[in-house]
């Protein structure tokens, strides 16, 4: 007959002590936020956080944490694709044969695109005037920004070497001190 090692549950508040692990607050602190102020807290609170259950249970959630904030955040690589598609952008994408103006928001430089408008209204003949006007993110603002990010253009350290002389002179101390008084 063979038993199997059960892994031990936290208890509720074990696990609101993690959560508050989680939020930043240090071992005593989150510790004593759920059982209360206690003189030996951070004795507590220390073997709580050894114990390999809670230990494992701790790092399992810290590692979850890791990857959310990763899937949300942008990597170096895509944010260089966007400045590059920035850089690229060229309004006749955003024209039609027609001249009128065609939003895709597929299209490249639909994303460079920083601001758009339409005004309609009438002439003094009661004839109507149709003014559209875009504008984009600058190509060369979006290249400087780049080239930021991968040190391109980085001022170079350079060393002049120059010769420098000094000149020593030694003066006995009695000789300064006669020609004074």
């Amino acid at each position: 007959m063979t038993t199997q090692l059960t892994k031990p549950k936290l208890n509720s508040r074990q696990k609101l002590v993690l959560i508050n692990a989680l939020k930043g607050m240090n071992q005593t602190d989150a510790y004593e936020a759920v059982y209360g102020l206690n003189p030996n807290s951070y004795t507590i609170a220390s073997e709580l956080f050894r114990k390999p259950h809670f230990k494992a249970e701790l790092e399992r959630l810290q590692d979850k944490q890791i990857e959310i904030v990763n899937a949300q955040v942008l990597s170096k690589s895509e944010k260089r694709q966007i400045l590059a598609s920035f850089a690229r952008a060229q309004l006749i994408d955003l024209i039609d044969e027609n001249g009128q103006v065609k939003l895709d928001k597929k299209s490249p430089a639909a994303k460079a695109l920083k601001e758009w408008y339409r005004r309609e209204k009438t002439d003094k003949d009661g004839n109507p005037i149709v003014t559209s006007s875009l504008k984009m993110i600058d190509p060369l603002t979006a290249i400087m920004e780049d080239n930021k990010m991968t040190g391109d253009y980085a001022p170079t350290k350079s060393l002049i070497a120059s010769r420098v002389q000094f000149e020593v002179r030694m003066i006995e101390r009695n000789k300064v001190i006669d020609a004074i008084e």
